[in-house]
Parts: structure tokens; C-alpha cells; sequence
């Protein structure tokens, strides 16, 4: 499955007249042009680049006055050019309202788009919007809005803590303190409505589907309905949350809110604890995608590239943990997929694709671990898509090169020309916004010494002229204004122009590697069925062996496509199938041997947003011991990819608070698509119960005014 690690680091100096940087097995990357094949895109100017991809004609010249921007003046012409390209489609993404264009075939505002690109580079390149985009993402709760995903929005999405994490780094960079009093009171609702309904008690993860990953064939299972999904515990949106987490504190600090401020790094501790313990692969170096199942959650062990990069940045991953991720994590010639590896028959989009933003925070994840081979691998891989398709596209296909196969694509994307900035700012002057400071930590590789001038940049209230002198990542010395600093930073008071001068030790503290792996899909996932004291499924195409799994346990290993039931076997059951390389499938679908003892059955009711409570009374359970309950249900009010109708209500038994239970849609205007809700897992006595299902205040959904659903069974499963 490895590749031969045919990566070069080549030195430019004066006997290198062809200026050659990077070479791989797919393309080569020059001064000036980036060579793929019989294709070249090339640096004509610093305001022009010129493709000619697959025979195509792509031009990109600059049409917007950039005098306003901070410029950067660089050895390297393809730098420069494809620099100036990021800033002139982050001039041209600004509406006429003041918002951020999403991307040139995507009008709007979207949270998760603009809150990234915010972070990336937006805070500081266009503040302005910035600020009006993500107020624009406020809804009239008071509470961040989430982007339509899964089964009708949030809950089954959760990504929408991003939009905190952006919020504070534009306090950060501008240090506008009525901007805090606008964002602080919106983070805190958010927050706190999301920590009654997405925390899960038992595993301490977030709920909800993977952080922008938000087509659900794209990355789960056929089998998985919409309210597996909510279930499913992912890396990237448990570190969007604990990002959000330690940003909302901060916030809190900052706003004299000391409890608020107590309670986020609470929970931050214990979510940074759970990701670690649980999501954790020791033997692979590197974080799981998601957690996820039915009565029994299981280990999906494909590689998600933005969780693992939030993971270094935001310190859930530290020293040698954050060391061996960053060599451990598989990428490509062409850069780092979304994940790793991929569904055998699912189209390009996210699944089998690189995206320049997700490539972006892996960028400056290489760079925080002082990983110079992986720093010029993700350099190079964002060169080469803006190079050789002269704009800033969404994504391409991770094994061609070629936007041109994905579903769907745009040019002028704002998440991955704000990804193109973060190059010049976040790596190589390794820029970091403090509450008081900016802070410089350059990564620069050796390939790339060069002396960078960075021109009218704009912080707070001062403007700097930065001089950024060879390679390394480790600053051998400090200058502002010509005076040496004992710290490698700019205080945040000061003001008028100021010109930074920063000498790079020409060394790096530690000698890293990536790890380059080959194109690579999973085998397809087994269908099972149990028929007579027997789990049968169909033989799958690349398998060389079958693993049987009951209750996360591996209780056999076959090269037959069946295996007798013990008796003895409780939970849930399924089936991995597995390559002679190792290589495993999403495990089937899962079979539950336990036994439901408790079924109630009732006439179908409408349970609408101002319904009473339903309440189920009387409710015999047999015996002591852990249950887990379901609902039958239907949800017509859209289909499982769009619109904001997830229906949410909390769970009481006895009296009790116990837990959210989530109706996702099922199918527009279709009231007899009956399906069962994610499980419950609850303790009961033996004796009579009452459970109700209560509408509270956090329980609105992102349409607020409708939030229904039917109900028709009660299911307690030992």
C-alpha cells in the first residue's frame, strides 16, 4: 500500500538555472510555473498566470486595485502571482451588501464557508465582511444558524460552533470590543442550547454529522438513515467544538462572565479527554473519522483530514501525539484527501477529493509541528491547483488533478482562496493573533529561503512593513522599528506604521517526513441477513476475509460469506470486510441479537410544536438493568439532504430529564415513512414507568415555527 517517498527537497541556488522546487511522481513545481505532464500553468507576471490544463485556455488577470491590500514582495514569481490572484477574488467576493460570496456559482452567506475563511484569513484580509457575513448568520432565536444538512439541519448537523471560533479570532486580530458585546451573548445561547442536546453522556463526544462533510453518502454508509447520523461522534465537529469551547471562555473572561468562563473550560477538558481516549488509533498514528452505530458504537477508521488538522492547532493533539499525527496522516501527490481511504462507488466530491481549505489548515498544522517536508508537500499542492487552474476552485479529484470530475465545483471559492492567504500570513510569517499581541512563529523550508517583504499590513491600528529573511523555524532574531525585541511579537496598542524585520535561523529543530500514500478504496459494505441461527451476506468483490463483530467484539474471522449465531451473542451484530492488504469496509448494517421486551403500540399522533406533552404512562419493564429506547416515527416535512424541520424533543421518565430524542425528516410530504429514532440508552427498575416527550425552549429547530412530527411505537430493547 506505500509508496516509494520519491518527495525532493530541491535547495534554488545560483546553479539551479531551471528553479526547480518540488518534484513527484505527478507534477513539478517551478519559480514560475507548476509542470503537470504535457500541461503547464505559468507565472507570466505577478498580476498574470496562464493555463493550459487538458487543452483548455485559462487566464487569470488582475482587475481590481490591490494599493489597498497589504502586498508581498517574493523571489519566487509564482508566489507573488498566485498571491495577488487569492486577493483579487477576495476583492471580487465581496457583495454589494457588505457579505462574502460564498463562491462564484454559490451566492449567500454560508456559516461554516465564511466562519473558515474567517479563520484563515478573512479576519484579517477583509474584517469588515467578516463581520458582516457572520452577523448575517444569527437567527432570530439569538442562536447561530447551522447550514442545511442532514434530516432537516441541526441537530443532525452541529457544525455551527465554527462561527465562535471566528468570532473570536476577529476580536482578536481587530481588537474591537463592541464587536465582543455583539458576538459574546450569541455564543453563549448557542452554547448552551448545544450542551443539552448534542453532548453525549456516555462516550463525553458531540453528536451530529462531519464537520462539512455534509452530502451523507459521501461519507457514511447506504445503511445509515439520518438519525444514525445525529448519532455518529465525529473528529471534526468534537473539534470544532472544543475550539469553540476555549474560544467562548476566552470570550467569557474578556465579558466578566467568570462562570460561563468556568463551565466551557469544563467541558473543553473533558471533550479534549474523550476525543483523545476514544477517537484515538495508536497503531496508525493518527485520530479515527467518527464513532458511530445503533445500540453499539463502532470505530470508523478511515483518516478525516480537517479533524486531524484542528486537532494539532487547537492543542487536543500535543507533543509527540501532535509530532507522529503530523508524519502519520496519509496524503497524496496531488495533497491531503478529506478522507482517507475512499467509498469504492461514490462520485468525487467530497469522498475521493482534495479541498485547498481543508489542504490549507493542514498546511498550518505541518507548519505548528515544524514539519518542513510536510509544509512543502501542502505548499506545493496549493501552488499547483491555483497555478494550473489560474482561479481558486473548491475541489478536485484527489488521484487526477482534474476539477473538472468532481460533482459539483466553483471558481473563486472563498474558503480556499482564503486557504491561498493563509500561506503568506499563517506559514510563512506564521502569523498568530493573541488577545493583546500578534504574535510571528515563520515556517519557511529551506527550498523556499528567500528574503519576503510583506507591505501595509493592517493591525488594529498600527500598519507594518514586514521583512522576513531565510529559512528555518526557529527565529534567530527580532526587529521592530530596528530595535531587537526579547519577544517575537507586536503589541496590540501600538499604532502608525512600523516596519518588522524577523531572521530565520536557516535550520530546523527536527527532521520529519510525510506519509505518502497510494490511491486507495475500501471494499464495498457487506448486506447481511440472518436466516435460521445464521448471518449470511454477499461475497464482496476484493475481500480476501471477513471479521463478524457483536458488541464492538470480534467474535469471528472468515473467508465464508456466513457464520452461525452463538446463543450467546448479545447486541448488535455486523460484518467487515476486509482486503489481503488489511484494508476494512464500513461495517454492515448492524443486526441487534438483544430481545425487545417492551412494545408499544398506539394510534399514530401529530406531534406539532405546540402540543402538549406526549406522555406514556404506565410502561411495564420486566427486569433491572440498561435499555435502550426508540421511537417509531415519521417526519414528512422534507426529504434527509435539505431543509431545517428536525423535530427535537426532551425526554423525561419518571419526572426525570433524561435525554434528547431527534425525528429527523424522512421524505417530503411522505407521513407513512416510518422509521425509528437513534437509541436512548437508559437505566430502569423493574416496575411501572411514565416517559414524555416535552417540547422545551432548546429543542427549536433552524425553522422554529415548524417542528413536528407522527409517533406510533415505543421500543425498549435489553
Amino acid at each position: 500500500m506505500k509508496k516509494c517517498l520519491i518527495l525532493t527537497l530541491l535547495v534554488l541556488c545560483s546553479c539551479q538555472q531551471n528553479g526547480l522546487i518540488l518534484k513527484n511522481s505527478s507534477y513539478q513545481w517551478y519559480h514560475d510555473r507548476i509542470v503537470q505532464g504535457e500541461f503547464v500553468g505559468i507565472a507570466e507576471g505577478p498580476h498574470r498566470i496562464v493555463s493550459d490544463l487538458y487543452g483548455d485556455t485559462l487566464v487569470w488577470e488582475c482587475r481590481n486595485d490591490l494599493s489597498s491590500m497589504p502586498s508581498l514582495a517574493t523571489p519566487f514569481l509564482l508566489e507573488e502571482a498566485v498571491y495577488n490572484m487569492a486577493l483579487d477574488e477576495s476583492i471580487n467576493a465581496v457583495e454589494p451588501d457588505g457579505t462574502l460570496r460564498t463562491g462564484l456559482s454559490w451566492g449567500g452567506v454560508w456559516t461554516r464557508d465564511v466562519s473558515y475563511s474567517t479563520i484563515l484569513s478573512m479576519a484579517y484580509i477583509q474584517p469588515e465582511a467578516a463581520m458582516t457575513s457572520l452577523l448575517c448568520k444569527i437567527g432570530r432565536n439569538g442562536q447561530i444558524i447551522q447550514d442545511t444538512g442532514t434530516g432537516g439541519a441541526w441537530p443532525c448537523s452541529s457544525d455551527r460552533q465554527v462561527w465562535t471560533v471566528a468570532a473570536w479570532e476577529l476580536y482578536k486580530v481587530t481588537g474591537d470590543k463592541k464587536w465582543l458585546d455583539k458576538v459574546y451573548p450569541v455564543a453563549k445561547k448557542s452554547l448552551e442550547v448545544d450542551m443539552k442536546t448534542l453532548y453525549d453522556s456516555e462516550s463525553g463526544l458531540v453528536r451530529g454529522e462531519s464537520s462539512f462533510i455534509d452530502w451523507r453518502e459521501q461519507s457514511y454508509p447506504r445503511w445509515m438513515e439520518p438519525a444514525d447520523i445525529y448519532d455518529s461522534k465525529c473528529l471534526g465537529t468534537n473539534m470544532v467544538h472544543y475550539a469553540a469551547l476555549m474560544s467562548a471562555a476566552e470570550m467569557a473572561e474578556m465579558s466578566y462572565d467568570a462562570d460561563f468562563a468556568v463551565i466551557c473550560r469544563g467541558r473543553a477538558e473533558e471533550l479534549k479527554a474523550a476525543i483523545n481516549a476514544r477517537l484515538w488509533m495508536e497503531g496508525s498514528g493518527y485520530y479515527a473519522q467518527f464513532l458511530a452505530g445503533r445500540n453499539d458504537d463502532v470505530l470508523y477508521t478511515k483518516s478525516e483530514t480537517l479533524g486531524q488538522s484542528l486537532a494539532i492547532l487547537y492543542g487536543v493533539a500535543e507533543g509527540q501525539r501532535a509530532q507522529r499525527l503530523s508524519e502519520s496522516m496519509p496524503v497524496l501527490d496531488y495533497g491531503a484527501p478529506v478522507f482517507w481511504p475512499w467509498i469504492p462507488d461514490i462520485p468525487p466530491y467530497h469522498n475521493k477529493a482534495v479541498w485547498p481549505f481543508v489542504q490549507s489548515f493542514w498546511m498550518i498544522a505541518s507548519a505548528r509541528t515544524g514539519n518542513e517536508a510536510g509544509v512543502l508537500h501542502a505548499v506545493g499542492a496549493m501552488f499547483r491547483a491555483s497555478a494550473m487552474y489560474a482561479t481558486n476552485k473548491e475541489n478536485f479529484v484527489a488521484d487526477s488533478g482534474d476539477w473538472r470530475g468532481t460533482q459539483i465545483n466553483s471558481s473563486n471559492m472563498l474558503w480556499s482562496l482564503s486557504g491561498t492567504l493563509s500561506m503568506t500570513f499563517r506559514v510563512f510569517a506564521g502569523m498568530d493573533f493573541g488577545t493583546d499581541a500578534l504574535y510571528f512563529s515563520p515556517v519557511v523550508p529551506e527550498a523556499l529561503a528567500a528574503d519576503r517583504k510583506i507591505s501595509n499590513f493592517r493591525y488594529r491600528n498600527a500598519i507594518l512593513d514586514i521583512e522576513l529573511i531565510g529559512y528555518g523555524d526557529k527565529i534567530s532574531s527580532f526587529e521592530l522599528d530596528g530595535v531587537p525585541q526579547q519577544e517575537n511579537c507586536v503589541s496590540g496598542e501600538l499604532e502608525g506604521h512600523h516596519s518588522v524585520r524577523i531572521v530565520l535561523s536557516d535550520s530546523f529543530t527536527k527532521r520529519m517526513k510525510v506519509n505518502h500514500q497510494l490511491a486507495l478504496c475500501t471494499p464495498m459494505t457487506p448486506e447481511t441477513v440472518l436466516e435460521d441461527g445464521t448471518l449470511r451476506w454477499n461475497v464482496v468483490d476484493g475481500a480476501s476475509e471477513y471479521e463478524v463483530y457483536v458488541s464492538g467484539e470480534k467474535v469471528a474471522q472468515t473467508k465464508e460469506p456466513c457464520v452461525p449465531v452463538s446463543p450467546s451473542w448479545q447486541g448488535d451484530m455486523y460484518v467487515v470486510a476486509k482486503t489481503v492488504d488489511g484494508v476494512p469496509s464500513f461495517p454492515s448494517e448492524p443486526v441487534c441479537l438483544s430481545e425487545t421486551v417492551v412494545h408499544e403500540c398506539f394510534d399514530p399522533q401529530l406531534v406539532k410544536r405546540e402540543s402538549k406533552d406526549f406522555v406514556l404512562e404506565g410502561v411495564y419493564v420486566p427486569e433491572d438493568g440498561r435499555w435502550y429506547l426508540e421511537w417509531i416515527y415519521a417526519n414528512g416535512n422534507g426529504d434527509i439532504t435539505t431543509d431545517r424541520k428536525c423535530a427535537i424533543r426532551t425526554l423525561y421518565v419518571d419526572g426525570e430529564r433524561v435525554d434528547i430524542c431527534v425525528f429527523p425528516q424522512r421524505g417530503v410530504d411522505n407521513w407513512e415513512e416510518w422509521g425509528s429514532t437513534s437509541p436512548v440508552s437508559l437505566h430502569l427498575t423493574e416496575g411501572k414507568h411514565t416517559f414524555i416527550l416535552r417540547f422545551e425552549p432548546e429543542n427549536d429547530n433552524m425553522q422554529i415555527d415548524i417542528n413536528e412530527f407522527k409517533i406510533r411505537e415505543m421500543l425498549l430493547t435489553k
